[in-house]
């Protein structure tokens, strides 16, 4: 038995199990692919440990095991008011009402964990605070990016994500659609928008780019982001030229680009606003309706025009896939250049994973099937993995963006097995997933911390407590607005303008100027707010929103000062401060009953004493402050757009204002 030299092999042999040891001792330097890494084999649903006197469905006995291998005890279940603050933001993004709270602990019943879940699942602000988790991925922008970076109109695309996850559609035909839906037989306008995940990249717009070179550029991300969102593989790394021990060969990347390549676009087109070729018309059928009635209507051709403008801002035009006649030719790129063709490549699969069904075309189509046939070992653990770290705080996999061999080990491997073969299974039915994942008591533990739990399980990855971690921006914006009573609730349509630093845009007004949206399209979700990619909003930077310019699957947790800058000053926060005010005077009679009906309705839990003391004692300090510099007072209360009731006095609201924007910016507020 020959051994390759010790050196050259020693990366791998930090990743193989014996049986692959053998292998690649038979097979001299030869080593063999597929048994390289734990991520590349058909994911087996294991065993269930025996059933523990913990816990009430599989997730839990799975977790159990591992704690009593590390000599670790579950936290206590969450009190109820914990719990469904936690379950709310998770599966809508926004907090429970009083209302919903009051109901909750009234219901006594087996059923009641399940009835909240089954309630908020069912609500269209889940498919919303869904739609924010898969944009990132899709990158998905209002602009195309790059030095000009003007609009788009791929809105609709994002509709079409949000009634997708409200209405449950299996994963699997979530996959295909958006990766091939107009290549299925007689395709709708539906599954045909769905393919504008493959156009929501950034375009060229900028005099004096090279054609080829970034339609070339396109491609790539299209592979790259297909590569990372359902495989959750690194395969750029493959575009310049093969790595000596990666599954992915270089020609592998380019059979994977042949599949991309075949749409008849631009690399770069001329300051384009709206969408470029191939395009669809947003429900076709429902504008050519509309636009016959007021072509019918009004008789004058310059009203006509100006009432068929506005349809088409209803109606725009969407970027999707469509093939050409004839395929492109694809060639392996030398070092990834666009213009060092080497050998011609075919549409194709790796070899280190399994073939395409018999009976499918190598196609856009059958890349797509074949991710979802439920053999590819890698589609079912990464989107489990994902949903995982939306709840828990961290994928089983740390590395949520990688599943290959530069990637963490599980911290739960059988678990994550079984739930990926479950989840295919049952039809790749995604509520079903994430309910099964938040009625475990898993999820259901307090958040506490001490001393044992803190030294073994330091950032919960065992599962020690319950998750507890930083909201997310859009959350946090969402929440402040919700609680303040200023959300308005209006689900899809166009973007929204809202409140931005002056000055932002100052270096590329060149290319239009901003212009702030009034009215109720100041307070929509912040799913809604228009995201120019060279100038994201600085409030959702802060709390590490990614730009959306590629694809981004797993966002920084970061922790700054500028953040609490930004919660205490940001006109959005001081505005939902100033009518969550109002809202507190509302709803009491004295100070402390409206002290205390704030404090609840923002944390869910009544203050205790002391926590009521430091209110009281901060409001009567901040009255007087008030009472002598009553002009302040008054210009606190014009921050933002909305007003105060005129009935209400000044000096009291103003100093309300600041006991709102104190409870707003509590620890316990801005983490779940």
């Amino acid at each position: 038995m020959k051994f390759p030299a010790f050196h050259s092999v020693l990366p791998v042999l930090l990743l193989l199990s014996i049986t692959d040891l053998v292998l690649l001792a038979d097979g001299g330097e030869e080593i063999f692919k597929k048994n390289i890494f734990w991520s590349f084999n058909e994911p087996k649903k294991q065993t269930l440990p025996q059933k523990s006197p913990w816990g009430v469905n599989e997730i839990d006995f799975f977790i159990f095991e591992r704690l009593k291998v590390e000599d670790l005890l579950p936290q206590r279940p969450a009190s109820k008011e914990e719990w469904i603050r936690r379950v709310s933001l998770d599966l809508t993004g926004l907090p429970a009402t009083t209302d919903e709270i009051d109901a909750f602990i009234s219901d006594r019943s087996d059923q009641a964990f399940e009835r909240v879940v089954e309630r908020l699942l069912a609500s269209f602000r889940y498919g919303e605070r869904m739609a924010s988790w898969w944009l990132d991925g899709a990158r998905y922008g209002d602009s195309h990016g790059y030095d000009n970076d003007l609009e788009n109109s791929q809105w609709p695309w994002r509709n079409w994500v949000i009634e997708s996850f409200n209405s449950n559609k299996p994963f699997d035909v979530f996959t295909i659609e958006q990766l091939a839906g107009d290549l299925l037989p007689n395709s709708t306008n539906d599954q045909t928008i769905a393919t504008g995940f493959n156009r929501n990249h950034r375009i060229q717009t900028e005099g004096g780019a090279i054609d080829e070179e970034w339609r070339t550029e396109y491609v790539i991300d299209r592979v790259e982001t297909m590569g990372t969102v359902w495989l959750g593989l690194t395969l750029n790394c493959a575009r310049c030229h093969d790595h000596k021990y990666d599954p992915i060969t270089q020609k592998e990347f380019y059979q994977f680009f042949a599949l991309f390549n075949n749409l008849d676009e631009k690399g770069f087109i001329n300051n384009l606003r709206g969408s470029a070729e191939p395009r669809i018309r947003y429900k076709a059928q429902e504008f050519e309706l509309n636009s016959e009635k007021i072509r019918s209507q009004i008789k004058d051709k310059g009203s006509q025009e100006k009432e068929i403008a506005k349809l088409e801002q209803l109606f725009p035009t969407v970027m999707i896939m469509k093939e050409m006649p004839e395929p492109r030719k694809a060639f392996v790129l030398d070092r990834g250049q666009y213009d060092s063709p080497t050998e011609e490549v075919f549409p194709g699969l790796p070899k280190s994973l399994p073939p395409l069904q018999e009976g499918e075309n190598m196609n856009r189509l059958g890349l797509a099937r074949w991710l979802v046939n439920g053999r590819n070992p890698f589609t079912s653990r990464v989107i489990v993995n994902r949903l995982w770290a939306q709840f828990f705080g961290h994928g089983i996999v740390l590395t949520t963006e990688d599943l290959g061999t530069q990637s963490e080990r599980p911290s739960h491997p059988e678990l994550l097995d079984w739930l990926a073969v479950d989840f295919v299974e049952n039809g790749w039915d995604i509520k079903r997933l994430i309910k099964k994942m938040v009625l475990s008591s898993t999820y259901s533990q307090t958040h506490s911390v001490d001393k044992n739990r803190l030294q073994k399980d330091p950032i919960n990855r065992l599962l020690s407590r319950g998750p507890r971690q930083r909201l997310q921006a859009e959350m946090i914006r969402d929440q402040a607005l919700a609680i303040s009573g200023l959300l308005v609730e209006k689900q899809g349509g166009p973007s929204v303008w809202t409140y931005q630093p002056k000055g932002l845009w100052e270096e590329i007004e060149k290319r239009g100027k901003f212009v702030q949206d009034h009215g109720e399209k100041l307070y929509r979700r912040t799913l809604y707010t228009r995201i120019r990619r060279t100038v994201p909003h600085p409030s959702m930077i802060l709390f590490d929103m990614p730009s959306r310019e590629v694809c981004s699957v797993l966002r920084a947790r970061s922790n700054t000062p500028l953040q609490a800058l930004s919660l205490l000053n940001n006109v959005t926060y001081v505005e939902a401060a100033k009518k969550f005010a109002e809202r507190m005077i509302l709803n009491g009679k004295s100070i402390k009953d409206q002290l205390s009906w704030g404090f609840r309705t923002a944390t869910s839990r009544y203050p205790t004493e002391s926590e009521m003391t430091i209110l009281l004692k901060g409001y009567e300090r901040r009255l007087m402050h008030y009472e002598q510099n009553p002009d302040q007072a008054k210009d606190l209360l014009l921050v933002g757009e909305s007003e105060i009731s005129n009935e209400l006095n000044v000096i009291h609201v103003a100093a309300m204002t600041t006991a709102a924007n104190l409870i707003l910016n509590l620890d316990e507020i801005i983490n779940k």
